[in-house]
């Protein structure tokens, strides 16, 4: 048997005998070859010679394989791969193994021949992947099963199943003895004793464990909040209201007692928890996890929703560090401001921390910023100290478009970094601290012009947390798009983009506190429907208080203090800084224009009516149809449909609000009623006889709820019910209704109420129940329709 060769000598005994276990769970043993560093998921890789580079092309379904000498990329092949490929793990010199998350397979790669040899099965959805550092086993993470697959790499088969639940969003496999296994759950937690949802303490991370054996028990880490952000909110509009003194529509006033004014009230210190864990770094005994952390609790403002977090855990007892837990924001906050904002760097907050790499001696970090278009350093503060910029002397590195992806060499001399909306690599000399090239070809772009053009510019739209031109994209080719230049339109200095709330377009898994009241993030892969298109759009927000994602716009401006992508100003009563110059678009607003306002957000629709659907898992075909009977007698009406809601701009819009008019605006279709903003019904007696109700009371809303509340004491809005949410996808979703109320699904059944009076538990039997959870769980963009109630609205006709 060949040595174990690892950094700091050879393998002990106690390593060598796990050789028994592996081989007795049919794992067989192969000459052992051990990366430079510990493994962990990334869509870019290199080889343990690192001569070759494999960088995963996931818009263009395929693998670019690159000969690699010093900062110079040649690339020799691109392979076709899966569907939706995701994470790359690379076995020493010979073999790249790709994820492909739509195709539910595992893509093998010859590097000798650079063509797939191979493709395994692996269930719904795989996306996070690694390799042991010996190569001996590849793990791979099913996203909407909550499970990884162990797989014997040399027989391609797959060997067992480990249950870590929740949605796997990373694997980070330790060096140590023996190699431990860590898998991050993407979304985080509520917290047992804590507020629950809605407050910036309420939830906290975990991360799972195992050795390298499937016998071993998994364990599981917390990873908590952060007590201080160190951004504070004026929570004035919460206190002191004398419209409603009740101290539970004060809920998140600090000191209800406190004077108007008060600095208690004012500068309020605000907690954040972590979420979102898309990457995972084990090095030098600890483990590294960016994260976009949330903090829902009101105000929603830019610096208070999101921040850049960087959480800690030490491989060997799995306990969190907390103190070297840390905000990057926090100390970004302390660059100065840059004299020539769309050229320099400085001071660019974190947003969208998704990528992590180091030297092998990690005393060199180096995070991806995706919104920001950079990678920033960061070093140990001291001997094993937390994470440091080292303000004001911070390196940024800038990249490609919409950055998803890093990797280090072993010496720390050279990083490369995948750019996905550009479809290409940044390679980086860290050496001198100098980028070589920004945009090494890696798969052809979209040309200018056509469909795949503009669906791409509206990635980019929805990613950036800079800016893009508002006019003009059609004929720009996306490499030629320098988000900096037009810095400060989607945010303020970087802080965030759409996707900060919206990962792949779908949803945080956060309940926000906004001035409607606490309202559950909602996934837009059934923002409109992949079979009717741009014909069947689905009303906006809880509240159906908005008609396109044009209306969001405001959000930029109002909320992250950005100029926006049509007309220029930033709404400085807030208290965002004055850019730009200038009037903004004076059609957008709620139940404003949906297309038209500019060729930017025009090209962000388009995006977003393509967003994807997750893969569920199927159950048995009996099952299936033994809930579709059940869906269809209780839940259809509702809930059918090509987007599984009844949702639906059917009246005339672009816009439904005519502004212009008496304050409050005046409908411009007759047959819709309209409350505060929402659209509450529509009627055609033309067409049906009986108005179609777009909110629904279902027994969801409790206005004695702490968090049901409305800032400056006005009544929650609520009472006259929510707009449907989509089933599409449900599964994975959660948690649910408006307020997160619901953890799982099954626990829905007990508050939401059905037509024929009572709830979904008191009216359906154990066993109708039960398959109606498992049709729900498999709802995906494959599964069969069935009419709603705004489908025989339209066409009442048998």
């Amino acid at each position: 048997m060949e040595k174990f060769v690892k950094r700091g000598g050879h393998a002990p005994l106690c390593r060598l005998l796990l050789v028994p276990v592996l081989l007795s769970i049919g794992l067989t043993m192969m000459p052992l070859e051990v990366a430079a560093k510990p493994t962990r998921s990334t869509n870019i890789a290199l080889t343990a010679n690192e001569a070759v580079l494999v960088a995963v092309n996931t818009e263009a379904n395929s693998v670019s394989i690159f000969n690699v000498s010093g900062t110079t990329l040649t690339k020799r092949s691109e392979v076709p791969v899966g569907r939706n490929p995701r994470c790359v793990a690379i076995r020493s010199n010979t073999e790249a193994f790709v994820t492909n998350a739509e195709s539910g397979t595992v893509s093998v790669i010859s590097l000798a021949t650079d063509k797939v040899v191979a493709t395994i099965g692996v269930g719904a959805e795989p996306r996070a992947c690694a390799l042991t550092p010996d190569g001996s086993i590849l793990y791979v993470g099913n996203y909407t099963q909550g499970v990884i697959r162990v797989i014997n790499p040399v027989t391609r088969t797959l060997v067992s199943t480990i249950g870590v639940g929740g949605n796997p969003g990373a694997i980070a496999i330790s060096d140590a003895t023996p190699d431990r296994v860590f898998v991050t759950r993407f979304f985080a937690q509520l917290r047992g004793g804590g507020p629950g949802e809605g407050f910036d303490d309420g939830k906290q991370g975990f991360v799972a464990s195992f050795a390298v054996n499937t016998t071993s028990p998994v364990t599981f880490t917390v990873l908590s909040h952060l007590p201080n952000s160190g951004f504070p909110a004026n929570r004035s509009a919460h206190c002191n209201v004398s419209a409603n003194p009740d101290p539970i529509k004060q809920t998140f006033c600090p000191d209800i007692s406190a004077p108007v004014g008060s600095p208690t009230i004012t500068a309020d210190p605000q907690a954040v928890f972590p979420n979102q864990f898309g990457a995972a770094l084990v090095c030098g005994a600890k483990l590294y996890l960016p994260n976009i952390g949330a903090q829902p609790e009101p105000p929603v403002f830019f610096n208070t929703n999101v921040q850049a977090l960087v959480h800690v855990v030490d491989t060997n007892t799995r306990l969190q560090l907390a103190a070297q837990h840390v905000n990057l924001n926090a100390q970004i906050r302390n660059e100065a401001h840059p004299g020539s904002p769309t050229t320099s760097l400085n001071r660019l907050f974190g947003n969208d921390l998704v990528a992590i790499d180091s030297n092998a001696t990690c005393t060199s970090f180096y995070i991806v910023s995706r919104g920001g278009n950079y990678v920033i350093r960061a070093t140990p503060a001291g001997p094993g100290g937390a994470l440091s910029i080292g303000v004001p002397n911070v390196v940024r590195f800038q990249t490609g478009n919409i950055p998803t992806g890093i990797v280090v060499d072993n010496a720390g001399a050279r990083a490369f970094v995948y750019n996905d909306v550009n479809m290409s690599v940044t390679v980086i000399n860290l050496s001198a601290n100098v980028v070589v090239t920004r945009d090494v070809d890696s798969s052809t772009p979209p040309i200018p012009g056509n469909f795949e053009h503009s669906r791409f510019m509206g990635k980019l739209v929805f990613h950036t947390a800079l800016g893009t031109p508002n006019a003009g994209l059609t004929n720009i080719p996306l490499r030629s798009i320098v988000p900096l230049s037009f810095r400060g339109k989607q945010s303020d200095n970087a802080w965030s983009s759409c996707a900060s709330c919206h990962p792949d377009g779908l949803a945080d898994g956060v309940t926000w506190i906004f001035a409607d009241g606490p309202r559950q993030t909602i996934p837009l892969d059934a923002y409109s429907s992949k079979i009717n298109g741009a014909h069947d759009i689905r009303i906006n927000n809880w509240s159906a208080a908005r008609d396109s994602s044009t209306d969001f716009n405001n959000n930029s401006r109002n909320v992250q203090c950005g100029t926006g992508f049509a007309g220029g100003g930033t709404n400085t009563a807030i208290g965002c800084p004055a850019l730009g110059s200038g009037l903004p678009n004076p059609a957008i607003f709620d139940h404003g224009i949906s297309q038209g306002a500019s060729e930017a957000l025009d090209m962000e629709t388009l995006w977003i009516q393509t967003v994807r659907a997750l893969v569920t898992a199927k159950p048995a075909a009996a099952t299936l149809q033994a809930g579709s009977i059940v869906f269809g007698q209780f839940c259809a009406s509702c809930h059918g449909g090509a987007k599984w809601t009844k949702s639906q701009v059917i009246y005339l819009n672009n816009p439904t609000l005519n502004k212009a008019q008496a304050a409050g605006g005046t409908a411009r279709d007759p047959g819709l009623t309209i409350t505060a903003n929402q659209i509450v019904s529509y009627s055609d007696l033309k067409v049906h006889p009986t108005p179609l109700k777009f909110l629904e009371i279902t027994g969801t809303f409790n206005p004695a709820k702490n968090i049901e509340i409305r800032q400056n004491g006005q009544a929650p809005l609520g009472v006259l019910g929510f707009n449907v949410p989509s089933l599409l996808g449900v599964g994975t979703n959660g948690p649910y209704f408006h307020d997160g109320a619901a953890q799982t699904l099954d626990a829905s059944f007990l508050t939401h109420t059905l037509p024929v009076g009572g709830t979904i538990q008191g009216n359906l039997s154990l066993a109708q129940r039960t398959d109606l959870l498992a049709f729900l769980r498999a709802i995906d963009g494959r599964s069969i329709i069935v009419p709603n109630q705004t489908d025989f609205f339209k066409d009442p006709t048998p």
